[in-house]
């Protein structure tokens, strides 16, 4: 693939940060598939992809697999901002589909697979959107991978150029919980919104598991009914944790947990990569915590299109908990210099 460096109109921050200049990175054909998909790697906040689409079908496919650049562990939103003198170009994000783990209660690793070879669209871009055409998901800055396509019409002669914005995501604290059992849900808050969720470690690697788009009788035992809100029941052992919440669909590499009652959603190809499906904004998305303290419920919107609301938390035992440890650990250390 050819590479040609520019300066993208670039503020001089901007430029000194990117090491003075962007990347052009231009299509080669063929890439008609994800097979075939021009591996684009490290690319970095102002790099653009530029290439040319005149169908949706053949070469007018145009796959790539696009690897975003190392940077601090954090939260990060990333763009593919599509424009061209000839509108009418379509992003995509690619993903796989997934088969299904047979219903029941969660227990600790039935999940659904994966189904490898497969190609479906995890996020199309919208020309109601501001800026129009874009595609955005979200990583943590571990050079996460996606898959992104582009197609054209039999008008759209012009070459498109896609560009990479960058923005870091500040998570909302919750504040600290007791360990055990936490039930988190989006049911009973004062919305109807089809939430979607999943819980990251520390290192913000997504827990098998940890996630649930739909509310069934094996996500909470004892409920009345299923629901398009999200419960999601599961032991935490001390940490800090964050979460992803949006609307249906929310996507990342891992398959569906046994207790969820939509078990066959959208999953990326890679890890660390997370998207949301949606350009609905607006929407009511307030939950609750639940643990042994009792429960907290806390409110959030969803602002923009394809957007993902994060927030952290940490499991902490009570100072009491803490102090009781301590002396037990008192006294066995007394016992052991008694003997």
């Amino acid at each position: 693939m050819n590479v040609i460096r520019h300066f993208a109109g670039l503020g001089a921050a901007a430029l000194c940060a990117q090491g003075a200049m962007a990347i052009d990175f231009f299509e080669s054909e063929p890439n008609d598939s994800k097979a075939q998909a021009n591996f684009i790697a490290n690319m970095m906040a102002g790099d653009r992809i530029i290439g040319n689409s005149i169908s949706a079908t053949g070469t007018g496919l145009d796959y790539f697999r696009v690897q975003t650049a190392a940077a601090a562990l954090g939260i990060y939103r990333y763009r593919l901002i599509l424009d061209s003198q000839i509108a009418g170009h379509t992003g995509t994000i690619r993903g796989l589909s997934q088969t299904a783990a047979p219903p029941g209660p969660w227990d600790g690793s039935t999940v659904g697979t994966p189904n490898a070879g497969t190609d479906i669209a995890v996020q199309t871009s919208s020309t109601t959107t501001n800026p129009a055409r874009f595609n955005q998901w979200y990583g943590f800055g571990k050079q996460e991978e996606i898959y992104y396509r582009v197609t054209g019409t039999a008008s759209t002669t012009a070459d498109y150029a896609a560009t990479l914005e960058r923005v870091p995501i500040t998570p909302m604290d919750l504040g600290t919980f007791q360990p055990g059992q936490i039930d988190i849900t989006t049911v009973g808050q004062g919305h109807t919104t089809d939430t979607d969720l999943w819980i990251y470690d520390s290192n913000f690697d997504a827990i098998l598991g940890y996630g649930n788009d739909d509310r069934s009788v094996n996500s909470y035992p004892g409920s009345p009914s299923s629901s398009l809100q999200s419960h999601l029941r599961r032991n935490y052992t001390p940490g800090r944790y964050y979460m992803a919440l949006s609307n249906f669909q929310l996507a990342n590499n891992m398959g569906s947990p046994c207790d969820d009652n939509f078990r066959t959603g959208s999953l990326m190809d890679f890890p660390d990569a997370i998207a949301n499906s949606s350009t609905t904004i607006n929407l009511n998305m307030a939950f609750s915590f639940e643990d042994s303290n009792g429960i907290q419920q806390f409110a959030t919107t969803k602002l923009g299109p394809y957007d993902v609301n994060w927030f952290t938390f940490e499991v902490v035992p009570e100072p009491g908990t803490m102090a009781a440890l301590g002396v037990g650990l008192a006294a066995l250390a007394m016992r052991r210099r008694r003997k």
